[in-house]
């Protein structure tokens, strides 16, 4: 029968015995786990204590657990036998894995500071030992590289100005030389232009009956309406010509 022992409230309580697992025995054994256990147990401790209602609260509560685990543990045990055989397998199982994690990972078995500190000790020199190297590397390409180019564009620009400067003075001259022609003929399109619009208001006021006296130069609506449309057709030709 498993040892009793009665707590400070006068409560019979069971004696912490280790899991028949030993696979739960060992990862609770391990530091981080033990030290995440040893944590919380802490933390439960000093809400416990905080004042005399989470005390009476939580020792009322362990109180129940316990009786609940002496009740139940005469109905528990004959199960728990009968099941003896696969729990060992799968405690096996479980044994071989942590035997593999502890042996692919041996810094599982350090306490948490000192796992932290292997850590970054192993990141430290990983960037030191790898990835330093790589960049150092790739920069002592990049930099020649980048070097010639520049040289390349410091070679290349004097060439640019010294074209700039050939064709400006060629464009300036072929301009001088190509206005004098435009001009004339410019002016010679804009002559007939006026020529054209008078010949055609000539022709749109022939038989139309104006207000004024005779040889006023009054327009009836219809023809200051043809004219307007042809001023606006012209305008749109134009602007259609400049933007060209």
């Amino acid at each position: 029968m498993a040892a009793q022992q009665t707590n400070a409230n006068g409560v019979l309580v069971s004696s912490n015995y280790p899991t028949c697992m030993e696979s739960v025995n060992r990862i609770s054994k391990l530091p981080v786990v033990e030290s995440t256990i040893q944590t919380a147990t802490n933390i439960y401790g000093k809400v416990k204590d905080y004042n005399s209602v989470t005390n009476w609260t939580l020792t009322t509560a362990e109180s129940t657990v316990n009786m609940a685990v002496e009740v139940g543990k005469p109905i528990a045990t004959p199960v728990i036998k009968n099941l003896e055989g696969p729990i060992k397998k799968v405690d096996t199982v479980l044994c071989s894995g942590l035997d593999y994690v502890e042996s692919k990972m041996p810094a599982v078995k350090l306490p948490p500071s000192e796992l932290l500190l292997q850590i970054y000790t192993s990141t430290k020199d990983y960037v030191t030992n790898h990835v330093t190297p790589a960049v150092e590397t790739a920069r002592s390409y990049a930099e020649p590289a980048i070097g010639r180019a520049r040289s390349a564009m410091d070679a290349v620009e004097p060439a640019l100005e010294r074209a700039r400067n050939a064709v400006e003075p060629a464009l300036e001259r072929a301009r001088n030389a190509v206005e004098p022609l435009v001009e004339p003929v410019v002016e010679r399109a804009q002559a007939l232009r006026e020529n054209v619009m008078q010949k055609v208001d000539e022709y749109l006021h022939r038989g139309h009956e104006h207000d004024g006296h005779e040889g006023d130069a009054l327009e009836c609506e219809e023809c200051k309406q043809v004219r307007q449309k042809l001023i606006e057709e012209e305008e749109r030709k134009q602007q259609e010509r400049t933007q060209s």
